[in-house]
């Protein structure tokens, strides 16, 4: 039923209105305020367009499935022929084309395994410097390889100093202590509080069966023999370390601190 009123949109005015929400005029919105039958005519459209896009929008596309195996040439020619000739006429499913296309262009389908670096070999090492005490002493040499086992022992990397010292328990036992210093005034000691620090036995083989000395698997992980960290002062102690020969590690923010060529408790 038609409104009589000269100030109500007309039936094309409405159908815009509510398919294509183009605006109204302002004196057909002022008699839609007032007005409930015009009201009831653009409801009626809307539903009715609702009904449609909800029952009909795309229902000539091809599914995901098809679009898929379109642009992986797994359709039959009569097939192919029918998308092709869809996509000219349809942007929506010309999009999903193209982004399909571009997937399966990055798409590696038997990628090749990670490569698993070990935690050592992935991170930075710095190796420490030896520092020379002063003034020059003769020293003893040991009885492996006489190499100077004079303690304590001076060490530098980048601003770093780290003094290793040997001490005995009440029981006899070996202890290592070590006390970290920066000559960087910009830094603090207690920036290094908590930092891990480890402590492995060095040896170039393990005995077999038979008493036959086999060198070590180089891609089995090497397990610390001891291990502490560092406290608010800069200090480190192991206790009770047997004697040996052993390699320090200190786990820094972004790189690990290599102390080679300690020599405890022989010589």
């Amino acid at each position: 039923m038609n409104c009589l009123d000269s100030m109500a949109p007309n039936e094309e005015e409405l159908l815009r209105h509510a398919l294509d929400d183009e605006p109204l005029k302002i004196s057909a919105e002022e008699h839609l305020a007032h007005c409930s039958l015009c009201r009831q005519r653009l409801a009626t459209y809307k539903q009715i367009n609702t009904f449609f896009v909800s029952n009909l929008y795309r229902s000539q596309c091809p599914d995901p499935t098809q679009l898929n195996h379109y642009c992986a040439n797994m359709l039959s020619i009569e097939d192919t022929l029918l998308i092709t000739d869809h996509l000219k006429i349809c942007p929506l499913c010309a999009t999903e084309v193209l982004d399909i296309r571009r997937f399966l262009a990055d798409f590696e389908p038997f990628p090749a395994p990670p490569t698993h670096a070990s935690p050592v070999a992935s991170f930075k090492q710095i190796m420490a410097s030896l520092v020379p005490w002063q003034p020059q002493m003769v020293v003893r040499q040991t009885s492996a390889g006489g190499q100077n086992a004079l303690w304590p022992r001076q060490y530098h990397a980048g601003s770093l100093n780290i003094s290793l010292h040997l001490s005995r328990s009440s029981n006899g036992d070996m202890i290592l202590l070590g006390l970290f210093s920066s000559t960087n005034p910009d830094e603090s000691i207690d920036d290094l509080e908590g930092i891990v620090i480890e402590l492995y036995r060095v040896s170039s083989s393990t005995t077999g069966v038979n008493g036959q000395h086999m060198q070590k698997d180089p891609q089995q992980q090497e397990m610390p023999f001891m291990c502490t960290s560092i406290d608010d002062l800069g200090n480190v102690v192991f206790k009770s370390v047997p004697p040996g020969d052993y390699r320090l590690t200190v786990h820094l923010l972004e790189s690990d601190l290599v102390i080679k060529d300690l020599t405890i408790g022989r010589g």
